[in-house]
């Protein structure tokens, strides 16, 4: 197994690509310290992780709390002794309006979370990966970051700058053999994409069925990619497979947007 013996911390887990990536972890040898701001959401996916013959820990985390973050670091060395992976999905999208439109209070919060909180998580682990010497830092990015759309002025603007976040720490922390690396999806499908997908088609005065088939057809593989995806080009970076890997983001996006 890829991560056996290991230890990971997942935060901002939930439907989607937090649970994914932390049973992906799991499924490899990973026991997982959970993260999320919902501790019956952290409890449904301990019990999942512990079915895979994992353990895990849960710590209601609130990343915008310094003092959270460093709880959350702290009670995986206290369970697992080590902290080997960190993935940081938390995450914040402010309300969907036109720039011209958002207040500078929507930016504030998309920045504390997205941004400041991300590094909060990042410091916290620091510590642990320093004395072992070794580590690999996860971001959960986005599409946005490096295509900008309309009406996500500050929340693509916030995964633009945890961008740059990740890239500084690469280099700052190398020396101390850490990786830090990110993961930029696009459409993810999924529950909060199924209740937009409605919304739109019923904007539109059109089924759900033709608003998905418009998106997919983006796509060269005609499809939106899956957390199970996601989750599987986060444990490629969590693990040793990437470890020439570093400052580097990895699209999956199912081919809709294509970086030189």
């Amino acid at each position: 197994m890829l991560l056996e013996g290991s230890a990971a911390i997942v935060v901002g887990v939930g439907p989607g690509i937090g649970r994914e990536a932390a049973l992906a972890l799991a499924r490899e040898g990973a026991d997982v310290a959970l993260g999320a701001r919902t501790e019956e959401r952290l409890r449904e996916v301990a019990v999942e992780v512990e079915a895979l013959g994992r353990k895990a820990v849960c710590v209601p985390t609130n990343i915008a709390k310094e003092d959270e973050c460093a709880a959350l670091a702290d009670a995986c060395v206290q369970a697992f002794g080590r902290i080997d992976a960190l993935v940081q999905n938390a995450f914040k999208q402010p309300p969907m309006r036109r720039i011209e439109d958002e207040s500078a209070q929507e930016w504030e919060r998309a920045f504390k979370i997205n941004v400041i909180g991300s590094l909060s998580m990042a410091k916290a682990v620091l510590p642990a990966m320093k004395e072992r010497r070794s580590g690999s830092i996860v971001f959960v990015s986005s599409l946005s970051a490096r295509n900008a759309d309309v009406e996500l002025g500050a929340y693509s603007a916030a995964k633009a700058a945890l961008l740059s976040v990740a890239r500084t720490m690469a280099r700052e922390w190398g020396g101390y053999g850490i990786r830090v690396n990110s993961v930029a999806p696009g459409h993810v499908w999924g529950p909060n994409l199924q209740w937009y997908f409605d919304f739109l088609a019923k904007q539109q005065g059109r089924s759900i069925e033709a608003v998905k088939a418009e998106v997919d057809a983006l796509s060269p593989l005609n499809k939106i990619a899956t957390s199970e995806e996601i989750a599987k080009a986060i444990l490629f970076l969590a693990s040793d497979l990437s470890s020439g890997m570093t400052g580097q983001t990895i699209d999956v996006n199912a081919g809709a947007w294509m970086p030189l």
